[in-house]
Order: structure tokens, then C-alpha cells, then sequence
């Protein structure tokens, strides 16, 4: 059985802890006329046994906000106001945060919105970015983690086990980690034995290129730095 499926933009993962090969993934092509089919075939096989535990999302359109001031029907505008109008073809969406307080409110093609809602009404539909948020719960201590993807990565920063900063940034190197990284850590002052865990999610750098950028710098010297690769985000974050 399937413990669950992982979608971006243009692949689709089936993961399963009970696999030797432990997860599957197929390229997605939305520019072709039956992409829709693939992925209905795809899923269909995999979840033959069983529905997944879960499905999971990732888009860089996301944004945070308390949960006392969440209106379900403002949904988009929550985007709107960060990213300008939501695309045309896709849907906002959310997650609800209760260890932390917060929402989670995201962009989601519709297409997959329609696929879930069709094949596993049941199954719980979730972002990166909350699951991460989520998995953070009892970290009392501070806490830095980046999930880094092919053109964008995720900090998120937690200092006395309250939520500072989730929020995405485009890259195109790795002064570009580096920079928002050192800011944002320097910025709320965060101490030097703070946990930082990496995550090399889908980086479009070589893991080793980027270990040796942050070894230049000396304000990383007493962090207690996690090197992780994308098999180890499937397992300590989306497993469920």
C-alpha cells in the first residue's frame, strides 16, 4: 500500500515504507493532452491495495496567518494580497495549523483538486510547509530548518519553540541560501547552537557546493547543522 502520494508542479511521487525501492516518481508533462489520464492511471495502479495515508503538496505560493483572523471565504484574497491573483487554473486551498495557532493558505491546480476529491475524498490533502510546521510540534528549543527545491526553498525559523518565519524564496545559487538564511538567523538573533536542518529536497546545487559556501562563513561554526536528502524528508516529515 502506498503510505502516500507527493505532487509538485511537474512530478508525482508514490512513496511506500513497506518497499524495497521506497518511492516511485513519474514526470509530469501539463503541456500534453492527456497528462490528466497519466496521472489518474498512475495513482489508480499504485493505491491498488489500499488508499494512501496521505497526499501532499508543494507550491511556493503560501502564506501563514493566524488562525483569529481567518475567514475561509477571504481565502484568496490571503494570496492575492502576497502574489498577486491567483492563477486561472488553479484553486486556493488550506490547512489548519492548531499546533502552532496558524493557517496555511496555498495555491493548488485544480486539476489535482479534482483528482483528490474524485479517487480519495477521505484521504487528507496537505502542504509541505504545515506538515513540516506540523512535525515541529514540542520543539521547545530553537529551531532553523531550509527545504531546498529546484527554484525555490523554504526557511523556517522557531525561537523558543514559537513560530518566527515560514516562508519561501526563489534561488538561483548558493549566495542566495546563504544570504536569506544569515539575514533572517541574525535578524531574530538566533544563538549559535541552534539546530539547523537541511533538507536537499530537489536542489538544482550540488549538496557538497553548498556545504562548502557555509563553510567560509564563520557565523556557522556553532550551529548544529543536519545534512538530509530527500528519502530522509519523506520519512521524518511526510510519513504519517
Amino acid at each position: 500500500m502506498a503510505n502516500f502520494f507527493d505532487f509538485q508542479s511537474d512530478t508525482v511521487v508514490v512513496y511506500s515504507n513497506d518497499s524495497n525501492a521506497e518511492f516511485q516518481e513519474i514526470k509530469l508533462n501539463i503541456n500534453t493532452p492527456f497528462f490528466k489520464d497519466e496521472v489518474k492511471d498512475f495513482v489508480r495502479l499504485q493505491s491498488q491495495n489500499g488508499n494512501p495515508n496521505a497526499i501532499y503538496w508543494y507550491s511556493p505560493i503560501f502564506t501563514l496567518l493566524p488562525q483569529s483572523v481567518f475567514k475561509i471565504q477571504d481565502i484568496s484574497s490571503y494570496l492575492n494580497l502576497n502574489f498577486g491573483a491567483v492563477n486561472a487554473e488553479d484553486v486556493a486551498s488550506f490547512d489548519m495549523l492548531h499546533t502552532h495557532n496558524a493557517v496555511i493558505a496555498y495555491s493548488l491546480p485544480k486539476w489535482m483538486k479534482e483528482l483528490k476529491d474524485t479517487y480519495f475524498p477521505l484521504v487528507p490533502l496537505k502542504h509541505h510547509a504545515g506538515q513540516l510546521l506540523n512535525r515541529s510540534r514540542g520543539q521547545h528549543a530553537d529551531f532553523v530548518a531550509i527545504t531546498i527545491y529546484e527554484s525555490s526553498f523554504v526557511l523556517t525559523i522557531l525561537k523558543n519553540g514559537k513560530l518566527i518565519i515560514c516562508n519561501s524564496f526563489d534561488y538561483q545559487n548558493e549566495a542566495d541560501l546563504i544570504y536569506f538564511l544569515l539575514l533572517h538567523c541574525q535578524k531574530h538573533e538566533m544563538a549559535n547552537s541552534t539546530r539547523l536542518v537541511v533538507y536537499n529536497y530537489q536542489s538544482i546545487i550540488p549538496i557538497n557546493q553548498i556545504k562548502e559556501s557555509m563553510a567560509n562563513f564563520t557565523e556557522f561554526e556553532a550551529f548544529q547543522i543536519e545534512w538530509n536528502e530527500k528519502n530522509d524528508f519523506y520519512k521524518s516529515i511526510l510519513c504519517v
